[in-house]
């Protein structure tokens, strides 16, 4: 059987990095971003790509199973006319109407926690398909990637996954597994990526919380869309070092 082909905005932003780095020669990837990506493997490939210019978007899509949209402007302090309105409200359109335009069978878009960081000053665990609630604007821009997702999974049946994405920092190694915590490690950030790439052809819009499995969490996996069955290996619910 081949390989998946699967595009990856943002190829050199530092989830990219993950996901290259733990996902090995398991699909043919081909990177873009507006820097170049120089140390590439044998399965890798490379494209120049401004996620704003949706013609040399769509050249990008062609020829691909899956696009992992990860190019945005991360910052949640970000001004949205100097970036925000470009990156992320322009850039994350683009990425689902190119996905159209090339036939991609699915994109998945790197929501993030922000989406709905409201709930975070609440005992209640926020699950997957409670209103949005961004606490900044750029929150609120991946709300817009939210919608999007919804509109081209019922208008014109492209799978959408939304990966609300916390911060790749946790540590297996060193924690307090009575904190509350809501990150992912790098090792379950590949993993859930990895599991919306290959979940079934009939999941069509969905959203997984991208976040280890902790103990004490206002954000866990557990509300995440059953669906695309990402199981994390990490977290403060697992051993120190396991």
């Amino acid at each position: 059987m081949s390989k998946r082909r699967v595009l990856v905005t943002g190829g050199a932003g530092r989830v990219a990095s993950i996901l290259r780095q733990h996902w090995g020669d398991r699909y043919e990837i081909r990177l873009a971003d507006i820097r170049p990506v120089d140390d590439l493997a044998s399965h890798e490939t490379f494209v120049e790509l401004d996620i704003t210019d949706l013609d040399a978007f769509t050249g990008a899509c062609e020829g691909i199973d899956t696009v992992v949209h990860l190019a945005a402007d991360p910052s949640p302090n970000a001004d949205f006319y100097e970036s925000l309105l470009q990156r992320n409200i322009i850039g994350g359109y683009n990425g689902f109407e190119a996905a159209r335009l090339a036939s991609c069978r699915r994109i998945v878009f790197a929501s993030s926690i922000n989406a709905v960081l409201g709930y975070g000053s609440s005992d209640e665990a926020a699950h997957w398909d409670v209103p949005i609630y961004p606490a900044n604007v750029y929150g609120a821009t991946k709300c817009w990637g939210e919608a999007l997702a919804r509109v081209y999974d019922e208008q014109h049946s492209l799978s959408c996954i939304c990966v609300r994405l916390t911060s790749p920092s946790f540590d297996q190694t060193s924690f307090d597994p009575q904190a509350s915590a809501a990150a992912i490690s790098a090792r379950d950030a590949a993993l859930v990526f990895g599991r919306c790439v290959e979940a079934d052809d009939d999941v069509g819009f969905a959203i997984v919380n991208g976040v280890s499995r902790h103990r004490v969490t206002w954000f866990p996996v557990s509300e995440s869309d059953s669906r695309v069955g990402f199981e994390p290996e990490d977290g403060t619910s697992f051993p120190i070092g396991e």
